[in-house]
C-alpha cells in the first residue's frame, strides 16, 4: 500500500477525491491565492470535476456531460444523457464512467432508471451501459485497475467489469447507500451505509468486518491513511460523528461528536485529517488521537469535500456560501477566498497546477497561476 496509490498524479485527477483511497490529496503545484484563468457556463453542478490527460469532465444535475480542453479554454465534446448526474465520474484507461440519479429533481423522474455508462473519453460515444437499480449518489471507485464499484440508494454495493460493464458481483446491506466506496491497494473495500454500518469487503464482494458507527452514513466517504504499522480508515456520520477506525479490524480508534450532520468527505494529510461539517466549519485533528489542532469557520454549511495540494500545504473547498476557500493547514487560517454566484457542494480537483470547481450557479471555474511575463522582473 503505497503513497502514490493516496496521493493524485499531479498531472490528473481521475476520480472522486483524486485517488482510490479518497484522501483529496494532490502531488500538484497550485498557488496560495490562485488567479482565475477561465469560466464558462455548463450547467448547475453537484458532482466534482476530473482530469486526465490536459482535459476537464464535469456532469451536470442536468445530464450533461462536458469535456473542456483549459488550455484552449473550448469544449471538445459534450453529451446529454437525459438524467440527472450527481455522483463524480471516473477516468478508466479510455473510458469515462458516469452514474444517474434520475429522481434527484423532486417528484420527477426523467427515463424512470438509472444506468452506469461506459463513454469514449476522446468522443464522448457510449461504449457500454450497465442498468443499476436504485438512483446512485455514490462516486464509483477503481480497484487494481480494472474493476469499478459504487453504490446505490437501492441498499447495494455493486462491482462490474471497468471495460465492458459487466456485473461481476453485488453486496447488500440494510439501509441505502450514498456514500463513495474506497480501496486501500490490498484486498479491501470501505463503503459506508444508512444502516450505520462501516462495511469493509474484500474484492471479490465477501463481507471482513462492518462496525457501527452513530447513525446513518450519508454522502461522508471512507478516507484512508497510508501508514504501513496502523492503517485508519476516517469517516463522517449524519449524527454528527467524526470517526478515526482500524483498516484491520474496524475497531473505532477514537471519535469526536458535532451537533450538525456531516456529510462531506475527510481529506488526510501526513498527521493531519481534515472534517467539513454543517455547523459551518472545518476541523483539524491529530491523525493518531484526535487531538483538535484547530477548526475555521465559514458563513454557510460545509458539503463540498476539502482537497490538498501536497505541494504548499493549503486546503481548497467551497461553501453553501457560495464561496471557494483556501486554508493553511499548519495554521487553520485562510490563504484565499473566492465568490461563486450560487451554494456550492461540488468538491475541487488539483491537477496540472490548477484547482477545478464548479457550482449550484452553473459555472465550472479553472484557477492557476497567471505566467508572468518574461520583461517583469
Amino acid at each position: 500500500m503505497g503513497v502514490d496509490l493516496a496521493i493524485s498524479d499531479k498531472h490528473s485527477w481521475k476520480l472522486f477525491r483524486g485517488s482510490s483511497m479518497r484522501t483529496g490529496v494532490s502531488a500538484s503545484n497550485i498557488s496560495r491565492k490562485p488567479s482565475l484563468l477561465w469560466v464558462t457556463e455548463v450547467g448547475p453542478v453537484v458532482s466534482s470535476p476530473v482530469f486526465g490527460k490536459g482535459t476537464i469532465y464535469v456532469s451536470t444535475i442536468t445530464g450533461r456531460i462536458f469535456a473542456l480542453n483549459p488550455s484552449d479554454k473550448k469544449i471538445r465534446w459534450h453529451l446529454n444523457i437525459g438524467s440527472p448526474i450527481v455522483s463524480t465520474p471516473l477516468l478508466h484507461n479510455q473510458i469515462l464512467v458516469v452514474a444517474t440519479y434520475d429522481s434527484w429533481v423532486k417528484g420527477t423522474s426523467f427515463v424512470g432508471r438509472n444506468f452506469l455508462f461506459g463513454v469514449d473519453k476522446e468522443n464522448g460515444k457510449q461504449i457500454w451501459k450497465f442498468e443499476i437499480p436504485g438512483d446512485v449518489f455514490s462516486s464509483p471507485c477503481l480497484v487494481d485497475g480494472k474493476m469499478i464499484i459504487v453504490g446505490s440508494i437501492n441498499n447495494a454495493v455493486f462491482a462490474l467489469q471497468g471495460d465492458s460493464g459487466d456485473l461481476l458481483w453485488k453486496f447488500e446491506t440494510s439501509g441505502q447507500i450514498w456514500s463513495s466506496p474506497s480501496y486501500n491497494g490490498k484486498n479491501n473495500i470501505f463503503i459506508g451505509s444508512d444502516d450505520g454500518f462501516l462495511y469493509c469487503l474484500d474484492k471479490d464482494g465477501k463481507l471482513l468486518w462492518k462496525t457501527k458507527l452513530n447513525g446513518k452514513i450519508r454522502s461522508s466517504s471512507p478516507c484512508l491513511s497510508f501508514d504501513e504499522q496502523s492503517p485508519s480508515v476516517l469517516i463522517g456520520t449524519y449524527s454528527g460523528g467524526m470517526f478515526c477506525l482500524s483498516q484491520l479490524t474496524g475497531e473505532i480508534r477514537w471519535s469526536k461528536q458535532i451537533n450538525q450532520p456531516v456529510m462531506a468527505s475527510p481529506s488526510i494529510l501526513k498527521d493531519k485529517t481534515f472534517f467539513a461539517a454543517s455547523d459551518s466549519k472545518v476541523y483539524c485533528f491529530r491523525k493518531k488521537d484526535g487531538l483538535k489542532i484547530w477548526d475555521f469557520e465559514t458563513g454557510g454549511k460545509i458539503w463540498s469535500s476539502p482537497s490538498i495540494s501536497e505541494y504548499n500545504n493549503v486546503l481548497f473547498f467551497g461553501s453553501l456560501d457560495a464561496h471557494i476557500y483556501g486554508i493553511d493547514i499548519d495554521i487553520g487560517k485562510q490563504t484565499w477566498k473566492f465568490p461563486t454566484m450560487s451554494m456550492i457542494d461540488s468538491s475541487p480537483a488539483i491537477a496540472n497546477n490548477m484547482l477545478f470547481m464548479a457550482s449550484r450557479d452553473g459555472l465550472l471555474y479553472v484557477f492557476g497561476s497567471e505566467m508572468t511575463p518574461s520583461y517583469i522582473g
